[in-house]
């Protein structure tokens, strides 16, 4: 009962069916007057309260329905956009989660037949399962007394097989990544940074995924994925698992 006093919109509708018994009830007592009554003189002063109770009953009446109305409203336009919410709710959920898995990670590496081979097919279980546009991994080499990171293999790149792709430790994000081993995440890489080609053209990813490669604490190479689509933390935490699955497999000391 007290429930039914904090609401608005209840309260708001039995303020309306007050004010419509109201004008049944005053109505009723109007008609059930005798008729001489209704007509003569001087019996004008005994209809003021009639007349007082009918216009303050008509008045709340009005207010009430205007208000409930007008809440009615309110609750539609509320419901409407919670259930927007909660829709933008479950959508986002629903993206967040993901049929990734290291099984298939695990099982290309367990019949890999060397170093290398481990890298590259690695890396193409991570970018098929991200369904990435592109891919690279790196491994640190040594070169005259510098320690320096080299492309190893990738996934979709479009770099003729003879090309050299290298970087010093702290040069780019490559090299960043490289010297403090940090997972770099960029979500608005600008146009023209990587580009895919194919046969129906070319396009530019949006999204940087660096991870590296390291075991012990010790950085042995880097994983760069670019995608079209933004990295959950999911599949950042997945990418970072099988980067140290990968270290596994490299036992050489860079």
């Amino acid at each position: 009962m007290i429930s039914l006093f904090t609401d608005r919109y209840k309260v708001s509708l039995l303020l309306a069916a007050i004010f419509v018994l109201g004008i049944g009830t005053s109505l009723y007592f109007i008609y059930s007057l005798p008729h001489g009554l209704q007509l003569a003189k001087g019996y004008e002063a005994s209809f003021v309260k009639v007349y007082a109770v009918i216009g303050i009953t008509f008045l709340v009446g009005a207010i009430s329905l205007i208000n409930a109305l007008r809440y009615r409203k309110e609750i539609i336009v509320f419901r409407d956009r919670a259930l927007e919410a909660s829709i933008a709710r479950q959508e986002a959920e629903q993206a967040g989660k993901t049929t990734i898995s290291l099984d298939n990670v695990l099982t290309v590496l367990g019949q890999a037949k060397d170093e290398n081979d481990a890298l590259q097919v690695g890396l193409q279980a991570i970018c098929k399962q991200l369904e990435a546009g592109q891919g690279a991994v790196y491994r640190i080499v040594e070169e005259d007394n510098k320690r320096k990171v080299v492309l190893q293999a990738g996934y979709a790149l479009t770099i003729g097989e003879s090309t050299v792709i290298k970087y010093d430790l702290g040069e780019g994000l490559i090299g960043q990544s490289a010297s403090n081993g940090n997972t770099l995440y960029v979500d608005d890489v600008p146009e023209g940074y990587v580009k895919i080609v194919s046969g129906l053209g070319s396009a530019s990813p949006r999204y940087l995924l660096i991870v590296a490669i390291k075991s012990q604490e010790q950085v042995r190479g880097i994983i760069e994925v670019a995608s079209f689509t933004p990295v959950n933390e999911d599949q950042r935490k997945f990418v970072e698992e099988a980067a140290q699955h990968m270290a596994d497999k490299i036992s050489k000391r860079a």
